[in-house]
């Protein structure tokens, strides 16, 4: 231990400065001067690095699915309810935690996931087919009235905040559930990024330890508890849906196409199999040779249809 404590006395101030500053006085001086790691500052000093490492990963967790929206230029998969819920949720713990003077290191990946979640709500209205304008004015002014009322004890009291924190439960719960149902229902995961899910649930179970050590709080504890749960659902669910590639749900939406335009689709006629832009032969009496048929316009966009959707 003295070898080691020549280089904890030495240490310069650019590094001995953030390590008071993240483990206090008296777990730095336990921890790092005296080198005594048989102290409770053992699990206050894993608790300030998970927290660290949390707070780092939040600040890009979204990035990978901003990127492939972007990239596809489609939202596909992604549940605008689940996001704008998600949000408020996230916005009150923010809330919750800087009124109460709780570390940094506890809750300042929640800032990063503000800023990315307003990102992936704008992507998701302008790649929607309704129109972005009316779907992000009225969630601008809602988020607006809520930053405002958090911000302000005369207008929200710390009793009505911490009530607000324990509906943050409920709320982060049905966040999760709109993306669960949309998964099930299209038998898939869509653009949700794997990054995104399996980062969100490690980030939930250290955030469990994080809040027990540091803040003891029931209310924080049981919604990282609950959120860790639901973000389970949704990692089993990537995992299960990983190489399906939605076969029966293009061929449901090419069947739809064709049936518009009043073309039956070929596997459920009763005709010999032909291949693509041909037309089956059928008999001609022989004293008259017809000249060969042409497709109709509407056999020839269900065709390309089907050919733009393979």
């Amino acid at each position: 231990m003295d070898k080691l404590q020549i280089v904890t006395h030495n240490l310069p101030p650019v590094v001995r400065d953030p390590l008071v500053a993240l483990l206090g006085q008296e777990c730095y001086t336990t921890l790092v001067w005296n080198t005594d790691f048989t102290t409770p500052c053992i699990k206050l000093a894993v608790s300030k690095l998970l927290g660290v490492g949390i707070i780092a990963g939040g600040a890009i967790v979204k990035l990978p699915q901003i990127m492939k929206v972007l990239r596809s230029s489609s939202a596909r998969g992604l549940s605008l309810s689940s996001y704008v819920l998600d949000t408020v949720a996230t916005g009150i713990t923010v809330a919750y935690n800087l009124r109460n003077g709780f570390p940094w290191s506890t809750y300042g990946e929640m800032v990063f996931l503000l800023v990315q979640n307003a990102i992936l709500i704008v992507l998701i209205a302008v790649y929607s087919p309704r129109s972005a304008l009316a779907r992000l004015l009225p969630l601008t002014v809602l988020f607006s009235a809520l930053a405002y009322s958090l911000s302000s004890n005369s207008l929200v009291p710390s009793a009505l905040l911490s009530t607000l924190q324990t509906l943050t439960i409920p709320i982060s719960l049905s966040s999760k559930l709109p993306q669960i149902l949309t998964n099930h229902r299209l038998g898939s995961t869509g653009q949700l990024s794997a990054f995104l899910v399996f980062n969100s649930l490690a980030g939930c179970l250290a955030r469990v330890f994080t809040t027990k050590t540091e803040t003891n709080d029931p209310v924080l504890f049981w919604g990282f508890a609950s959120a860790a749960a639901l973000n389970a659902v949704i990692a089993l669910q990537m995992l299960a849906y990983w190489n399906k590639h939605d076969v029966e749900v293009v061929q449901r939406r090419a069947d739809g196409e064709l049936s518009r335009v009043g073309v039956i689709s070929v596997e459920k006629q009763d005709v010999p199999a032909v291949g693509l832009g041909q037309v089956p032969a059928t008999s001609t009496p022989a004293r008259k040779v017809s000249s060969p048929r042409t497709s109709s316009p509407a056999s020839a966009n269900a065709r390309r249809y089907v050919r733009k959707l393979e």
